[in-house]
């Protein structure tokens, strides 16, 4: 604004000049005309007027020039106040936007520390229960002293199981199949392992009833049979083809199928079996007594 005063002030003395400068002109050019003894020429005369017109438009470019400028100069504040607003929201805008990234930012840090402090906690009480196991093995090892040897201990283990599978092998004798399995040691598996693991099979085999196909002698011929076997107490059978019933007896070791020549306990065996079998419904009967084993053992 201050600019714009100054040049319309240049302006208006321009204009006062060239207006004082044409009069100058007009009034010398009068006096040499009336003065007695002079003579101007009409054509010089003519061309003040001219001069005149030709200073001012040299210096009326300039000024509608500056004039312009200071328009400019005018409006200028006005955008430059505006771009200094623009400048502003954005820089809020990126302060708001930069802000909101560092509250995530610190919000994901605080929980990867919460959680890194839980499992802090819990690895320290895994590394006491550790340490508290550590120092029982140590104490229990300090008890058994140091005259303690694993290699006897494992050979007196051996020694006990060869004596319980001897044991076993002499019971299953006397015992229908099945009642006892076989002690033998599979893969790394000791003689005291496999026995403690016939014996177990052996007591869940007592209190089932089952129903095998075993092969025995009858009348001096080897015959598969179908046996029904009650745990270990006694095990009766039938052939395959249904029309042969009896008891079983262990003699020697071997399987001896006794048959039964009565027709009602033969039935009942059969009855006994299908039921066993899921062939017929449940009923009450009663089944001819084993026979005797050889020597007199039931």
């Amino acid at each position: 604004m201050r600019s714009l005063s100054i040049r319309a002030r240049l302006s208006g003395a321009i204009s006062l000049i060239a207006d004082r400068a044409l009069t100058a002109c007009h009034e010398t050019a009068t006096s040499m005309v009336t003065a007695p003894g002079h003579a101007v020429a009409p054509t010089a005369y003519r061309l003040l007027p001219l001069i005149a017109l030709l200073v001012w438009c040299g210096w009326g470019p300039r000024i509608e020039a500056a004039t312009a400028d200071a328009a400019a100069d005018a409006a200028d504040p006005v955008a430059a106040a505006l771009e200094n607003l623009h400048a502003a929201n954005q820089s809020r805008s990126d302060l708001a936007r930069e802000e909101a990234a560092w509250t995530l930012e610190r919000q994901r840090l605080q929980a990867v520390l919460d959680a890194t402090r839980i499992e802090t906690a819990h690895i320290e009480h895994d590394a006491a229960q550790a340490e508290a196991a550590r120092d029982a093995a140590k104490a229990r090892l300090a008890s058994l002293g140091s005259q303690s040897d694993l290699d006897t201990v494992r050979t007196q283990l051996r020694q006990n199981g060869e004596q319980v599978a001897a044991r076993l092998a002499a019971l299953s004798a006397t015992l229908p199949p099945g009642v006892i399995p076989a002690v033998t040691p599979t893969g790394d598996e000791g003689t005291f392992d496999a026995a403690v693991r016939a014996l177990e099979a052996a007591e869940r085999s007592a209190g089932v009833l089952t129903v095998d196909v075993v092969t025995g002698q009858r009348e001096g011929k080897p015959e598969a049979v179908k046996m029904l076997r009650v745990g270990g107490a006694a095990a009766w059978w039938v052939s395959l083809d249904g029309t042969a019933a009896g008891t079983v007896r262990m003699e020697h070791g071997a399987v001896t199928l006794v048959p039964v020549a009565d027709e009602a306990p033969r039935t009942a065996i059969m009855v006994a079996l299908a039921q066993a079998e899921g062939r017929s419904p449940p009923v009450v009967d009663l089944l001819p007594a084993p026979a005797p084993a050889a020597g007199g053992a039931p």
